[in-house]
């Protein structure tokens, strides 16, 4: 069945068909200060247009999809519903999903309601949603249903249309059929500020009082009275005419007198009705630009507590109206509309990245979870959910299970003795004992926080060398057309300079978010208290170096490639350039995600175990698929001694070729790809 209002165009409402003072006539509420107030004419106050259009644009900027409820448990997006795109898309083809509920929430911030008529077809299926002007609306009950009647235009004749042909949205009210008008309530608060507003004006629009009077020593004639009054307002009177030269004859005097109390609580006035007209909306007067009590601590939380107190309720509202108003019964059982709002609720980076850890330490989020809410696409086996080791069914208890991770013991131990014939491969051996469930667990939890963060290593990695390949490959352009290498060393110099700065100023948040919950597994293993200053210390000198090593890593390849090219004259500097530089922002990033995460991990932990006195540790390998990792796995050295020396041949079984490490290895990872761990050998 079409829409009655929506079938005749040309009837529908149109903002130039009624001018705003029928708006002003009909809905104005007479103040104490002597001003009128409407729900349009309020508008005229910055605070309220503020606090409206606050609410207003954020409300319409969050997704609002259809759900449908899954077996046994969760949801997903009912895309296949009609009603999807009209609340996520298009309302009508006139309006966007934004423009319909931005006018609507206006509607309600200002009138407590809102109203649309609800076009179908003759199915019964609704096709379009058409707002309507809540100024125009009465409601009545007849024969114990409620009846919409609506005005076309202004004046006109009403159209009664049933309830459920008006998708009604309803702010608080006191009968839960219609919602209070904020501005009518609040509306001395208002109108104090718009005669405020309007006192100002006129106190500024006619300057004529200089702060004194003038006296004249005896009485006036009319005609001399109104003489010397016209020429004073035409010398003194308006804001470029203030602060002239007063020239007085006939003995006229000039006394000084002092500003009115009034005018001098005018200021005062202003500003507290900007914080009464925020408490009106609840919106915290940070987010209309009254900074006065916002400070850097406290605004971050302020802006939670608009979404949590400000906003949460109308999204109920809006979510509950919906369930009311546009699904059938049977729809109900299945489908439900809610806003998403993780979008406002993130936090900085840095907060972001540790509750992400932590969400996907305790097996809540996976790594498609956290990449869905970063607006990133999902990556092959991030769907994986993680579970902690130590964690049981309450009433159970259970030990340890040697086969569920490599260097993990069963009840009698029984691979202790595995594990100390697989080391003596490697020199250095001190006699080994079984590892303790503690250290087991906080190596595993490590473990599985290198694999929470290698993807965030990589995109951060990918994001930093896309923008290095872009200048650099710029820079070429720029300087190898003549085959200008000085020059281009000159701007590599320089340009990497700053380049290491940009790398620290990346990375920073993400190796101190990693290494804040890596220090406190490693940590809690030896039951260390003290231990946060070194830590952060030690990550800020790590992230340091870590951009000082890509920079190096970056100009030795360029350097190569020039090189190359003024070796043989013949190769096209700017095409080898291009074919160099393609593979950096994968190659070099994956690179990044597979070495950073374990090296920073394990530099981290062997720092919290220097600073606890411990003098062993252990290696501890996760895999079975290694023949390197699994040989190193359980061999124990000194704090200050190495896994494998500089130069140093390690064959263990399995092993098709011997690994020589090119330094000396006193940590993971040991090779590339490389995820083992050490512990504390206590």
């Amino acid at each position: 069945m079409s829409g009655i209002l929506s079938s005749i165009f040309e009837k529908r409402f149109h903002p130039s068909q009624d001018p705003p003072d029928w708006v002003n006539a009909l809905s104005g509420y007479q103040t104490a200060a002597g001003v009128s107030v409407s729900e349009s004419s309020s508008l005229q106050v910055s605070a309220v247009f503020a606090c409206v259009r606050v609410l207003a644009e954020t409300i319409a900027s969050l997704p609002l999809p259809l759900y449908q409820y899954t077996t046994p448990r969760g949801k997903e997006k009912a895309r296949d519903h009609a009603l999807y795109a009209i609340l996520h898309d298009m309302p009508n083809p006139e309006m966007s999903s934004f423009d319909m509920r931005n006018a609507l929430q206006g509607h309600l911030a200002l009138r407590g309601n809102a109203y649309m008529e609800i076009e179908q077809n003759r199915a019964g299926k609704i096709i379009a949603l058409w707002p309507l002007r809540p100024d125009r609306m009465r409601i009545m009950r007849k024969s114990g249903k409620l009846v919409y009647f609506y005005r076309v235009n202004a004046g006109g004749e009403e159209i009664p249309l049933s309830s459920e042909r008006i998708f009604h949205v309803r702010g608080m009210g006191s009968d839960g059929v219609t919602g209070y008008s904020p501005v009518a309530l609040a509306r001395q608060s208002i109108g104090l500020a718009m005669a405020t507003e309007e006192y100002g004006s006129r106190y500024f629009g006619n300057g004529a009082q200089p702060g004194g009077v003038l006296e004249h020593p005896s009485s006036l004639k009319d005609d001399a009275y109104q003489r010397m009054r016209k020429s004073w307002e035409e010398a003194h009177q308006g804001l470029e005419k203030s602060h002239r030269v007063a020239i007085l004859e006939e003995g006229v005097s000039y006394k000084q007198i002092g500003m009115a109390p009034e005018d001098s609580q005018f200021l005062e006035t202003r500003k507290f009705q900007v914080t009464e007209i925020a408490r009106i909306f609840r919106v915290p007067p940070h987010m209309i630009a009254d900074l006065e009590r916002a400070t850097f601590s406290n605004i971050e939380q302020m802006s939670l507590e608009f979404v949590m107190y400000s906003l949460m309720p109308w999204l109920v509202c809006w979510e509950q109206a919906i369930y009311r108003g546009l699904l059938t019964e049977p729809e109900r059982k299945k489908y439900f509309a809610k806003f998403n709002v993780a979008g406002l609720l993130r936090g900085d980076m840095l907060s972001r990245y540790q509750s992400y850890a932590v969400a996907r330490q305790w097996g809540f989020y996976s790594a498609n979870d956290v990449r869905e809410i970063e607006d990133l696409n999902p990556v092959d086996g991030g769907d994986e959910y993680l579970v902690p080791l130590n964690m049981v069914p309450a009433g159970e208890s259970r030990p340890l299970d040697a086969s569920s991770e490599p260097g993990t013991v069963s009840d009698a131990g029984q691979n202790s003795q595995d594990n100390a014939n697989s080391g003596r491969a490697a020199g250095g051996m001190i006699e080994k004992r079984v590892i303790t469930p503690r250290a087991m667990r906080s190596a595993t939890a490590r473990h599985r926080l290198v694999n929470a963060y290698r993807q965030v290593f990589r995109d951060t990695a990918a994001r930093v060398i896309r923008r290095e390949v872009n200048d650099v490959r710029n820079a070429a352009k720029k300087y190898f057309g003549q085959r200008d290498y000085g020059q281009f060393s000159i701007w590599m110099e320089e340009f990497y300079r700053e380049h290491a700065d940009f790398i620290l100023r990346q990375f920073k948040p993400i190796t101190k978010a990693y290494g804040e919950l890596v220090t406190a597994e490693a940590a809690d293993e030896i039951a260390l208290e003290e231990y946060e200053e070194e830590a952060e210390r030690f990550v800020q000198s790590y992230t340091g170096g870590f951009a000082a090593r890509q920079t190096g890593i970056s100009q030795d390849l360029l350097r190569r490639v020039m090189q190359k090219a003024q070796d043989n004259g013949d190769l096209d500097i700017l095409e080898e350039m291009d074919e160099e530089l393609d593979g950096w922002e994968n190659k070099r990033a994956d690179e990044i995600a597979r070495k950073e995460p374990v090296r920073l991990g394990n530099a981290l932990a062997k720092t919290i175990y220097i600073i606890a006195g411990i003098t062993r540790i252990r290696s501890v390998a996760f895999g079975k698929n290694c023949p390197y990792c699994t040989g190193l796995d359980g061999k124990v050295i000194g704090i200050n001694q190495v896994f494998l020396a500089a130069g140093e041949e390690y064959t263990p079984d399995g092993a098709e070729a011997p690994l020589t490490s090119t330094r000396d290895i006193g940590h993971p990872p040991y090779h590339d790809g490389c995820d083992c761990g050490i512990v504390a050998e206590q």
